[in-house]
């Protein structure tokens, strides 16, 4: 999984970005522009427990990639916006991290809290971006189709005049039905406004504890956005304190969990991310899968000759497991099962995968 970070320029979105990375990133280039990537690592409990059963040479959690772009201008800057947003094409997902502080925009002028309207302003940069695409590859296909050659594709045609269509309305192309075909014909363009698109609160301390009411603001103007709300420089400042302060720290502070967990579980709801389980005495491991996939798409995760010579899986859910905390003891209860290739992979699923190459 990989997720790109984007907001208005002064949102506090470079300070979330070195709080989940732990500031481990390179500087890379874009065009004309910066952009940063960095690795976070997925911390999850249960693979904290599975590790303890297993006492495994190795544990390794899931982790995902991330882009931090150089930020948004608050104006109407299209050209530039555009070229930042080069960046984060190939990302499976957009995080846009919004305001809820006062602050100051790049015009120098106090900026009112209004994280709707930064979501507002961030889609219209995003469409105007895929615009340009969508536009540059119609007017190739059109001079195709006048000249009468083989290489015209009426499909593609019709797609890209849908999605010009929306975009000139303002819609973004995730909104629009497309059957499961034409989004496959569009993947090619990484389209930014069909990317799941994730909204982080960027909050100063003293607004935090009204997280709440800001989160149920921008829920009912984009009813099917995932939300979530962080304080980013307060997870900083937890983050250079010493390990035994820390606890103290986001107890005065209010904060029930570091900020990666709420960013994690947001990212993982909207994309529609699940994680399973491979253990044993040389590793226990998290693994990151789609929703909805079945048993050879996760042996695939694991390796591809998996998933080409898989026979059955055995599996176990996480709470089922603590139950005995024993794989011998579970088959004996008759609790580990043998799926098929139809079995759709649960979150939380413990498997073992059976293949022949």
């Amino acid at each position: 999984m990989e997720l790109g970070f984007v907001g208005v320029k002064y949102s506090g979105k470079s300070t979330l970005f070195d709080v989940l990375t732990q500031k481990h990133f390179e500087t890379l280039r874009s065009g004309m522009s910066e952009y940063r990537r960095g690795r976070v690592v997925v911390y999850d409990s249960r693979v904290d427990a599975l590790s303890e059963i297993f006492n495994p040479k190795k544990t390794t959690y899931a982790t995902f990639d991330c882009i931090d772009i150089m930020g948004i201008p608050s104006g109407s800057f299209h050209d530039t916006s555009s070229k930042y947003l080069e960046a984060v094409r190939q990302v499976d997902g957009l995080v846009a991290v919004l305001r809820i502080f006062e602050g100051y925009g790049d015009d120098g002028k106090p900026v009112q809290i209004n994280p709707s309207e930064e979501i507002q302003h961030l889609e219209e940069e995003i469409q105007f971006a895929d615009l340009v695409v969508v536009e540059n590859r119609l007017e190739k296909v059109e001079h195709l189709k006048q000249r009468g050659v083989p290489q015209y594709d009426a499909v593609e045609h019709d797609i890209l005049k849908q999605c010009k269509d929306a975009l000139d309305k303002g819609i973004s192309l995730r909104e629009i039905p497309f059957s499961d075909e034409q989004k496959k014909r569009m993947r090619g363009f990484q389209f930014l406004s069909a990317k799941p698109l994730l909204a982080v609160l960027n909050c100063s301390d003293d607004r935090y504890v009204e997280r709440d009411n800001y989160i149920q603001k921008v829920r009912e103007k984009f009813p099917k956005m995932a939300v979530t709300a962080v304080s980013a420089l307060s997870e900083k400042e937890i983050q250079e304190l010493p390990e035994d302060e820390r606890a103290l720290f986001m107890q005065e502070m209010g904060i029930e969990e570091p900020a990666i967990n709420h960013v994690i579980k947001a990212a993982y709801e909207g994309l529609g991310l699940i994680s399973f389980f491979t253990v044993g005495e040389d590793e226990v491991k998290a693994w990151t899968l789609r929703q909805g996939l079945k048993a050879p798409a996760a042996a695939g995760v694991i390796h591809s000759d998996m998933e080409k010579g898989f026979i059955r899986a055995e599996v176990i859910s996480y709470p089922v497991f603590m139950e005995t905390k024993s794989l011998t003891k579970a088959k004996a209860n008759g609790q580990l099962r043998l799926e098929g290739k139809d079995y759709v992979v649960q979150d939380g699923d413990i498997l073992n995968i059976r293949f022949n190459i």
